[in-house]
């Protein structure tokens, strides 16, 4: 139980291929949110601090109750995430709040599901900062993912 990943064997397929391509076969995973942001667009990157140590906590929460069952906390560092570097984080978001748990998909609540990406943040190693990883498409899709290989 907990020792290693269950997805069907497409979810893993579609990582690489996401990750390879950049491209989300999934629709409206550049679908605007209902709310337009009023800032100036700028982006940011997964360096620059995206979510803080009380949000990477929650998320922690939310893979002990759900995620924990069928991945071990191994799964979620190194490739599993690398392969996203470049693209908006909107993208990683959306397959997983589409596919995920396996048992009920896109059951779990936006913030539940923002959560567990900021503790899957900081489990490799990216830095936090002083807000929270926002819940609406618009935003995160301003927010490219960058890894960094130094430990």
């Amino acid at each position: 139980m907990g020792t290693r990943a269950r997805w069907p064997s497409w979810i893993g397929a579609t990582l690489v291929v996401v990750g390879i391509t950049g491209v989300l076969p999934v629709a409206g995973c550049a679908q605007e949110d209902a709310q337009s942001g009023t800032a100036a667009e700028e982006t940011l990157s997964t360096l620059d601090g995206v979510y803080t140590t009380e949000q990477a906590a929650r998320g922690r929460e939310v893979y002990m109750e759900v995620c924990a069952e069928c991945h071990a906390l191994t799964w979620y560092s190194g490739d599993v995430v690398r392969v996203w570097a470049g693209q908006p984080l909107a993208n990683l978001y959306e397959l997983i709040s589409t596919t995920m748990p396996e048992s009920n998909p896109g059951s779990l609540s936006r913030k539940q599901y923002v959560d567990m990406l900021a503790y899957v943040f900081e489990l490799n190693g990216l830095p936090p900062g002083a807000e929270e990883l926002p819940r609406r498409t618009s935003l995160l899709n301003r927010i490219i993912i960058e890894w960094r290989d130094e430990p």
